[in-house]
C-alpha cells in the first residue's frame, strides 16, 4: 500500500501541497422551459416511511421550451438553438418531513424541427417551514399560493439530455445544471420554470 493510500506522508517528508486556485469553470446558457401541470391530474399517494408522495404530470398543450432571447444559435457556440414543446413529462415529488421536497422528473422535448430529446434530472428544494405539511393536507386559507399570488420555491436541477438526432447529439455529451422556481397554487404544484445551461 503506498504512503498516500494509508494516509501517510511520502517518504521523501514533504506534504502534498494543497491548490491555491478553482479549476476553470464556465456555464453555457441552452435553453429555458415552462411546464405547466395538470392541477387536477396530481396523484397523492399518501405518506410512506420517507415521506409523501405526489405524482405530477406535465400539459402538453401548456409546456414549452424556448430561447428567451430568441436566438437562433446557441450564444457563442454556433450550434442550433433548442425549441419546441413537451410532449410528455412526469413528475415523482417525495416530500420529506422535514420540509424538503425532492423530484425524480423525465421529460420529452420535440423540437420545432421535428427531433426527439429526452431530459431526466433529480432536484430538490425547500418549501418552507411546515411547507409539505401545508401541501398534503393544507385546506381552507392553509393552502399555498394562489392563482394571483402563487407561492415559489426556488430549485435547482443537473439534467442530462439523450437523443437519436444527428443534429442535436452534441447534447448527449452535457451536464447540464438549471436554476428553476416551483409554483403552487392552493397546495399543488402548478409550474416548473427553468433556465438550462451546459456545465463546460
Amino acid at each position: 500500500m503506498s504512503a498516500l493510500a494509508a494516509g501517510r506522508e511520502p517518504s521523501n517528508g514533504h506534504a502534498l501541497a494543497q491548490r491555491r486556485e478553482l479549476f476553470d469553470w464556465s456555464l453555457l446558457y441552452l435553453f429555458s422551459y415552462d411546464v405547466e401541470l395538470h392541477l387536477d391530474g396530481q396523484e397523492k399517494l399518501g405518506r410512506f416511511s420517507t415521506g409523501a408522495r405526489i405524482n405530477c404530470f406535465a400539459r402538453r398543450d401548456l409546456s414549452r421550451v424556448y430561447n428567451v432571447g430568441r436566438e437562433a444559435t446557441v450564444p457563442g457556440d454556433g450550434r442550433p438553438t433548442i425549441t419546441g414543446k413537451v410532449e410528455w413529462g412526469g413528475d415523482e415529488v417525495l416530500l420529506r418531513d422535514d420540509d424538503v421536497a425532492s423530484s425524480d422528473i423525465r421529460v420529452t422535448i420535440h423540437t420545432d424541427d421535428g427531433a426527439m430529446i429526452h431530459m431526466s434530472y433529480r432536484l430538490i428544494g425547500y418549501v418552507g417551514p411546515g411547507g409539505v405539511e401545508r401541501i398534503v393536507s393544507g385546506k381552507g386559507k392553509d393552502r399555498f399560493g394562489t392563482e394571483d399570488n402563487p407561492y415559489e420555491a426556488p430549485i435547482m436541477t443537473s439534467p442530462r439530455f439523450e437523443t437519436t438526432s444527428p443534429q442535436y447529439a452534441w447534447i448527449n455529451e452535457i451536464q447540464g445544471i438549471g436554476f428553476a422556481r416551483a409554483q403552487l397554487v392552493r397546495s399543488k404544484f402548478r409550474r416548473i420554470t427553468c433556465d438550462v445551461y451546459a456545465l463546460s
